[in-house]
């Protein structure tokens, strides 16, 4: 990971928003609060729990009712003071669950549109580096229909990274991606990122998606951002068993058990690197002697 910036440095992003959306009995109110210093904050938690809204109010596709938005120490929403920076004029790239590709435009000018005419006209050094970086570049003249879903979110990210911005937000863009893919992006978009430099706030409700990716976690449930800190910590209880053996502790008593093999479903399986896990031992009262 990259060593943390010097302390006269902005942070990449400092949020806090209160947003409300719908109406009547169908109002979701949000209260989000978020700091990255730099690398990647995935915002982690269940499906309705706000966090894809929390990322269109940092876009500026929803104006929060209270609150403040900085990147890179700059101010594009603060209500207090009636700021509010259009969003495209906020320098932050956008990568959605849908590619949302232009379906008669090649690979290179998928990945081109945006940019200065001069830009669009040639794909110059930059762009075929990006492209070759995200293992699309013999894919250049490809028009989507050609293309895998991996490969249509690898056009998607390079697209969302070759306007350089000073914020990328990532909205659950592999979900539609099968668990081997998705693994392989996750390596190749980390990579990416460090590379460029590229702070990032992705969205997931995969614990494995996070931890591949986080530098830090924040925890959403029901509208609200809450626990916030390192992947581990924010994440453990994500890994409820152990494989190769385990550690049952029960008060300050401990059993172990050698050669045991716990078996549950995908989003269950542990973290490999901790080859322990604290189990909860649940006993039925004692019945009274009769």
């Amino acid at each position: 990971m990259s060593a943390r910036p010097d302390a006269a440095t902005p942070p990449a992003l400092e949020a806090r928003v209160h947003v409300r959306v719908g109406r009547g009995a169908e109002v979701f109110a949000l209260d989000a609060e978020l700091t990255l210093e730099r690398g990647v904050l995935v915002l982690f938690g269940p499906s309705g729990a706000g966090k894809s809204l929390t990322l269109r109010a940092l876009a500026g596709l929803v104006r929060p009712e209270r609150g403040f938005v900085r990147v890179a120490g700059e101010t594009l929403f603060d209500a207090e003071r009636g700021a509010d920076v259009p969003t495209h004029r906020r320098g932050i790239g956008w990568v959605p669950q849908r590619d949302s590709l232009f379906p008669f435009r090649s690979t290179a000018e998928n990945v081109a549109f945006g940019l200065p005419r001069a830009r669009r006209r040639v794909l110059d050094a930059e762009l075929r580096t990006l492209l070759d970086e995200l293992g699309i570049a013999g894919l250049a003249e490809a028009r989507p229909a050609s293309l895998s879903g991996g490969e249509r979110q690898r056009v998607a990210l390079a697209r969302a990274l070759a306007a350089r911005p000073r914020l990328l937000l990532l909205d659950e863009p592999f979900a539609s991606i099968d668990r081997p893919g998705r693994a392989e992006l996750w390596r190749l978009l980390r990579a990416t990122l460090d590379r460029h430099a590229a702070p990032a706030v992705f969205v997931t409700h995969d614990a494995d998606e996070a931890l591949a990716l986080a530098d830090r976690v924040v925890r959403y449930e029901r509208g609200r951002s809450g626990k916030d800190g390192a992947p581990r910590e924010i994440l453990a209880d994500a890994y409820p068993l152990s494989l190769d053996g385990a550690v049952v502790e029960a008060g300050g008593a401990g059993l172990a058990l050698r050669g045991a093999r716990l078996a549950g479903p995908a989003g269950a399986l542990p973290i490999a690197e901790r080859g322990r896990v604290r189990v909860a031992l649940r006993t039925p009262p004692e019945r009274p002697e009769r």
